[in-house]
């Protein structure tokens, strides 16, 4: 009688598929994030790239590439000390940021706190004050210059019948860079009405018990508990709406350009850096000195935002 021999175990399967399989896997993973990258090096970083080239050369978009004169850090230097219209149209845009931020955050909030009470008819008030974002800015530039207009405009009209005499408002240069501001604010005070209230409907309603309980009254429970929970979403409005504001360009073209004073006008008073930028490229066929004035102002950009992104981070960390 033959001795029951052991059984053999099983065989297993060799690691050679499964180490194919995970290859084959790695190597469509590496061909779809290349697309993107791909893009991203084409169609923004090449871009950049390229217009930094061009910062350094006079190019009027005539002459080929090749053939661009070098001339270093001259775009720049005339930029900073000699183009009066620059000097004036940065000043302008820094008076636009303030004023439209400023008060973009405070109205926002305020807002805000209201539509997060018991109001009646929220929905259709939020769905109210977000139509004017989701506005064309041109069509709205030019929907302003009609109501604003010195002689046949809506809010003249107005003034008129209650006993004040027309403004000049676009026509002005110490009006029109106010209207231009009261433009922006009005499209874009809705959309941060709506971050504003999303901030609000995150903070536990447990805190303004306790507080209550405590003895706190209102103003109270805004300064130490609202505020200090809504500094994320703070930073958030304040970065992206200084961003936005510094790259103004359609609502000062729309509404200042289909006048007699021209785009950026009367005498530059509502001049901004990216119309200024716009005007030197494809008016004056400055191409290198356009593309030096892109990378001061991603510079100013790039400053600010890392100061608002330190103060107010540091504040929300404490």
């Amino acid at each position: 009688m033959d001795s029951a021999r052991p059984l053999a175990p099983p065989a297993t399967p060799t690691s050679v598929p499964r180490s194919n399989l995970f290859r084959q896997r790695m190597i469509w993973a590496y061909v779809f994030i290349s697309l993107p990258v791909i893009g991203l090096f084409v169609f923004s970083l090449g871009p950049i790239l390229f217009s930094g080239w061009v910062s350094l050369h006079e190019w009027n978009m005539l002459t080929p590439v090749g053939d661009m004169p070098w001339v270093g850090l001259e775009n720049y230097l005339f930029l900073i000390t000699q183009d009066e219209v620059f000097r004036r149209a940065l000043v302008n845009t820094v008076l636009f940021v303030v004023g439209g931020v400023g008060t973009n955050v405070v109205l926002g909030l305020g807002f805000a706190l209201l539509l997060n009470t018991r109001l009646h008819g929220q929905k259709l008030w939020r769905v109210l004050y977000f139509l004017p974002v989701i506005t064309a800015p041109l069509a709205l530039g030019v929907i302003f210059a009609f109501m604003f207009n010195r002689n046949y405009g809506l809010i003249n009209s107005i003034l008129v019948a209650i006993g004040i005499p027309r403004q000049p408002f676009l026509s002005s240069p110490y009006q029109a860079l106010i209207v231009v501001i009261l433009m922006a604010i009005y499209q874009y005070v809705g959309y941060y009405i709506v971050i504003f209230v999303a901030g609000l409907q995150g903070i536990p309603q447990d805190y303004y018990d306790a507080a209550s309980v405590d003895g706190a009254n209102a103003r109270q429970r805004f300064w130490n508990i609202t505020l200090p929970l809504l500094r994320p979403v703070m930073l958030f409005v304040v970065v992206t709406n200084t961003i936005g504001a510094l790259q103004v360009f359609d609502l000062i073209f729309s509404a200042t350009g289909s006048g007699a004073v021209g785009a950026g006008g009367p005498v530059n008073s509502t001049m901004s850096v990216v119309l200024h930028m716009y005007n030197t490229a494809f008016k004056f066929s400055r191409m290198g000195r356009a593309s030096a004035m892109a990378f001061i102002l991603f510079a100013i950009i790039l400053a600010i935002t890392v100061v608002q992104l330190r103060v107010l981070r540091d504040r929300t960390e404490a």
